[in-house]
């Protein structure tokens, strides 16, 4: 497929035939397309590698299947269409999926709500608070009621694809989360012992939804716009507005500078101990140095950076209000978030010149395939690149005219 589009009603209504035939992609759903004939013939295809080959099936016309029964009927072909595990020496050449080979030789599996219990009584003691409320939300409202009571060893590919799709029509985020938790406590079940080791994820199939990243990059004269509002904040704001100016200046999470103690608050660095991927360190600039030593003359005598009397864990855990004032009188647009301040840095980073990987450490980013990217990069590496780049953010932060890339 040459081109890709999210396949709405009205982008399907303005196609036109060509003199060739052409096929536009789906965004939503890699590999499904609609493909436009030279006569005006407009039908869903399917196209997937078969046996090393590639293949396009027809999954219905346009406009008697709309995209959203497309995509259903994509997910369902996709699932149907993926081989199970491989042939069983009890069923020399029958595949382990077929349902009646599986009702002859698989041992009985504990119903997935049972599984879920388990998993939440012996795995979920490690988890946050932060990750147990919206994996709590996730079970309860859809992956409970879709296959509480079925037999793990029995949920089919099928099954899933059709729960995944009818909850992406109105969160696919949300979607690829669950399924995402689905996989996690499935894998789970098959490592503690709880489901045969050969038992096939019935969640493998599932092409999870592609989603246009929100982060947001502010530009120079927002960066100056807003660092001006934040050196005239004065009084019971001022901790609030100092929260935000690190966060630009260290690329850091608004909770992991919010709940920032005085203990983690190195010379040179932050050694955060309770942050989203684990403890890890953040280096601090020259600019983020400035910040902490004004901070420290106000709140250097009590336990966190940003202290609050009226939190019961004493100390600040919302800055949304301060930040709605602030971004209004800079003359940012409304949907620019707190946490685009860290896409800021992160973008800023890699426009001075800073690799990918090297930016991904400065940010904390900790999974197992970028970790091994990240392996090579010393502490002389990345104290220079994040010196280097508060101060850049620094400069744009005073109204200094832009420095010429690296």
């Amino acid at each position: 497929m040459t081109a890709r589009s999210l396949l709405t009603p009205h982008t399907l209504a303005s196609l036109r035939p060509a003199e060739k035939e052409y096929t536009l992609g789906d965004v939503q759903c890699p590999g499904l397309g609609l493909r436009v004939q030279p006569g005006g013939t407009r039908s869903w295809v399917l196209s997937k590698r078969i046996d090393g080959k590639p293949r396009r099936i027809t999954l219905g016309t346009w406009p008697e299947m709309s995209p959203e029964a497309a995509r259903a009927a994509f997910h369902a072909k996709i699932a149907a269409l993926t081989p199970p595990a491989s042939p069983t020496a009890t069923g020399a050449g029958t595949r382990r999926g077929s349902p009646a080979l599986r009702s002859r030789i698989a041992p009985p599996t504990p119903v997935f709500a049972e599984l879920v219990a388990r998993f939440m009584a012996e795995r979920g003691k490690g988890f946050k608070p932060s990750s147990i409320v919206p994996l709590r939300a996730y079970l309860d409202s859809q992956l409970l009621p879709a296959f509480g009571k079925t037999p793990v060893g029995a949920i089919t590919p099928v099954q899933v694809a059709e729960w995944f799709h009818l909850y992406s029509r109105t969160r696919p985020g949300g979607a690829n989360q669950a399924l995402g938790h689905f996989g996690t406590i499935f894998n789970w079940g098959k490592a503690q012992g709880y489901l045969p080791e050969d038992l096939p994820n019935p969640a493998t199939p599932i092409r999870r939804n592609r989603r246009q990243a929100r982060g947001r990059m502010l530009s120079f004269d927002q960066i100056r716009a807003l660092a001006r509002e934040i050196d005239r904040e004065r009084g019971a704001h001022w901790l609030a507005a100092q929260a935000l100016r690190l966060i630009l200046l260290t690329g850091c999470r608004r909770g992991e500078i919010l709940g920032l103690r005085w203990s983690e608050v190195l010379k040179t660095k932050l050694a955060l101990s309770d942050a989203k991927t684990g403890p890890r360190d953040v280096l601090l600039s020259a600019p983020a140095r400035d910040t902490l030593d004004a901070l420290r003359r106000e709140t250097g005598h009590q336990r966190f950076v940003f202290p609050s009397q009226k939190s019961r864990s004493g100390r600040v855990v919302s800055i949304a209000g301060v930040w709605a004032r602030l971004r209004q009188a800079a003359g940012l647009p409304e949907d620019i978030r707190i946490h685009d301040l860290r896409h800021t840095y992160a973008s800023h980073a890699i426009l001075a010149g800073e690799s990918l990987p090297t930016a991904g450490k400065l940010l904390g980013h900790k999974t197992p395939r970028t970790t091994k990217r990240y392996a090579h990069l010393d502490g002389s590496t990345l104290s220079k690149a994040a010196d280097t780049l508060a101060k850049e953010i620094d400069r744009m932060m005073r109204g200094e005219a832009e420095t010429t890339k690296r």
